[in-house]
């Protein structure tokens, strides 16, 4: 009976560890909203000096009442590694430089609840343009044309991204490098990991004078030589840009949770007009060893278990012997 506690008892330690080391998964959810509705977001022209060319863009308001727009055009660089543009505020940019020049004035305009309008302008690049990539959005701002009757205005804005490539190919520089490529977990970077997901992040710097679309994949291959998981790099439509001057960070997850050993992770990117490419290759491992300590645990307990099992049945055979010759001597 005595053992049969003792045993009970390791059991229950064996379950209170495993528990222990279970995972939590928690869920999220976002919710957004926007009163205005832009298309395309995006433009790119490749553009000559001296050239003309003109863009269209429809603009929906999505708003319970009737709105007036008004627009302006701003210049605008990278603001960090995400890519989210940084409207530039320096008025002293030359004209040769700023496209808030070469963008045609758009007039003022009234939109109906749930209304389109295509909106025309020209973009003129100047004669003396520097060669390079010139980027500026061009920004409407809806308003409601009164206050309504709670005292409550409505008001909405948006805008289109300009990318402008000028310049004939022997003044173009497309030039792009890896700043880094590594694993993390949890905004960590590391090499080990107990299991997965793990995330691959790609930084690429551009030291160009225009705007690169690096796309490709990273290969990652367990320690037979076997293909795990092939991941994209900046595969969507529209592609992604890294602009001239600044770093663009790409994350790409390996959802695998169960992995075991050592992996190596090759990245393929291209780029450019001419294919350019960037090569890389790291190494990671993958031990759960957690699990294996709780396994090793389980063994140990379990071999305790089974020796100490073995060692009360010798016994009682060592005294069973014992007791049939007592009683064979006591007979004769």
């Amino acid at each position: 009976m005595r053992f049969s506690k003792k045993l009970s008892g390791i059991i229950l330690i064996i379950f209170s560890v495993v528990l222990s080391i279970s995972p939590i998964v928690g869920a999220q959810s976002a919710t957004s909203a926007q009163g205005m509705q832009i298309s395309p977001t995006l433009i790119e022209i490749n553009a000559e000096a001296g050239g003309e060319y003109k863009i269209s863009i429809n603009v929906t308001n999505v708003t319970v009442a009737d709105l007036f727009y008004s627009s302006s055009v701003d210049d605008f660089n990278s603001n960090d590694e995400t890519g989210s543009p940084h409207i530039i505020s320096d008025e002293e940019l030359p004209t040769t430089a700023s496209i808030k020049t070469w963008v045609s004035s758009i007039t003022d305009f009234t939109l109906a609840s749930h209304d389109s309008k295509d909106i025309s302008a020209q973009i003129t690049v100047p004669t003396d343009a520097e060669p390079g990539g010139h980027y500026g959005v061009i920004r409407f701002s809806g308003s409601t044309p009164s206050v309504d009757t709670t005292g409550v205005g409505l008001s909405a804005s948006a805008g289109v991204l300009i990318l402008i490539r000028v310049g004939s190919e022997d003044q173009i520089v497309e030039q792009a490098d890896l700043a880094s490529f590594y694993t993390e977990q949890n905004d960590k970077q590391s090499w080990f990991f107990e299991n997965g997901p793990i995330t691959f992040v790609t930084r690429v710097q551009n030291s160009g004078n225009v705007h690169v679309k690096p796309s490709g994949s990273i290969e990652v291959r367990d320690m037979f030589g076997g293909l795990t998981a092939s991941l994209d790099i900046n595969t969507q439509d529209p592609k992604s840009n890294v602009l001239p001057d600044s770093v663009r960070r790409f994350e790409s997850e390996l959802s695998n949770k169960w992995m075991f050993g050592q992996y190596t992770a090759t990245l393929t990117l291209g780029y450019g007009t001419k294919g350019q490419a960037i090569t890389n290759t790291i190494k990671f491992w993958v031990i759960p060893y957690k699990i294996i300590l709780v396994g090793l645990f389980i063994l140990f307990t379990l071999g305790f278990i089974f020796k100490r099992l073995i060692r009360v049945y010798n016994r009682r055979i060592i005294e069973k012997s014992k007791n049939e010759n007592n009683n064979k001597k006591g007979t004769s």
